[in-house]
């Protein structure tokens, strides 16, 4: 009796490292099914790559349109035309009032003299403007919202308070091409959840479709397990493995189809911006975007396995 405890302590610990090794052993075994068929394979997993890389790929264009409509919606200004006798210390005073509100990032005053000089500049007509008695322009405050605040409906709202000081004759903000670009920014969203969701429904489909197959072409050596005495679990995993192998070499093809379409757009963007004298760069997946994307992938082809598996297994029994 005395002899027989340390056996048991032994024989634990080897019971734990032997189920991870049959665990790993099965991986590497359903790995190598892949590699005994490679066209079927090859093909599985090309649909699954594309099928997963244009999801990412959607992700990257809202990405990189929301990137680009806030760069331009900080290019957003309101213009405040102050009243004609408003006085310089009253001007600066609310000036310095605007520049101190939560919602504004910086504001620029532009005099009446200024104004007054670049309409001679651009206008041409000179010795009509120096006719004038007086100065008919008004002192400009150009108001530049702060990014939190430079969407169509926070600008409108904005312009609405400062209109409603007495030293503001008017204000006045482009804002229709804001809302516009909302609009579409939101309705490209909603397409591509729709499209997203759609194509992560394929996936699922095709992976279990592909191990229904693979089930009923192994039915007699299943049944063969069975009869010896393996357990569902046990039948199922290599099965399961597979799935695993699917999501997750699929979401490597995903992630490199999804660059190359990346690099391919930046390249045909790069040659209109020759033409504006801009720089245009997208953002790729960054390196925790890329490991939810393995993550997902590698769900996704478990989930849709265990599902297809655990109920075409279920259904073969022994005649």
């Amino acid at each position: 009796m005395m002899g027989a405890k340390p056996q048991v302590k032994v024989a634990l610990p080897m019971r734990f490292v032997m189920f991870w090794v049959r665990h790993l052993q099965q991986c590497i075994a359903s790995l190598g099914e892949l590699w005994r068929t490679p066209a079927s394979s090859l093909l599985t997993l090309a649909v699954i790559g594309v099928c997963l890389a244009l999801p990412a790929s959607f992700y990257l264009a809202t990405k990189n349109i929301q990137q680009l409509t806030s760069y331009w919606q900080s290019d957003a200004q309101i213009s405040l035309f102050l009243t004609q006798d408003i006085k310089p210390k009253q001007r600066d005073l609310l000036q310095q009032n605007i520049a101190d509100m939560e919602q504004v990032a910086r504001v620029e005053l532009i005099s009446k003299q200024q104004g007054l000089l670049e309409f001679q500049e651009n206008s041409g007509f000179e010795d009509v403007l120096a006719l004038l008695p007086e100065n008919p322009l008004p002192d400009v405050l150009l108001v530049l919202p702060s990014q939190e605040f430079s969407s169509a409906s926070a600008a409108k709202n904005l312009l609405d308070s400062l209109q409603k000081h007495n030293l503001v004759d008017e204000g006045r903000l482009d804002i229709e091409w804001l809302q516009r670009l909302d609009t579409i920014v939101s309705m490209l969203q909603q397409s591509a959840w729709l499209l997203i969701l759609l194509l992560l429904s394929a996936v699922a489909l095709i992976v279990s479709n592909t191990l229904r197959l693979n089930i009923l072409n192994r039915r007699s050596e299943i049944e063969v397990m069975k009869l010896v005495g393996a357990t569902d679990s046990f039948i199922q995993r290599p099965f399961l493995y597979t799935g695993f192998w699917f999501g997750l070499i699929g979401g490597l093809l995903a992630w490199v189809l999804g660059n190359v379409l990346l690099i391919w757009t930046e390249y045909a963007l790069q040659q209109i911006g020759v033409l504006y004298q801009q720089d245009i760069y997208l953002a790729g997946l960054s390196a925790n975007e890329f490991g939810a994307l393995m993550l997902f992938s590698t769900l996704l082809g478990l989930v849709a396995s265990w599902f297809s598996v655990h109920q075409h297994i279920k259904e073969i029994e022994p005649s």
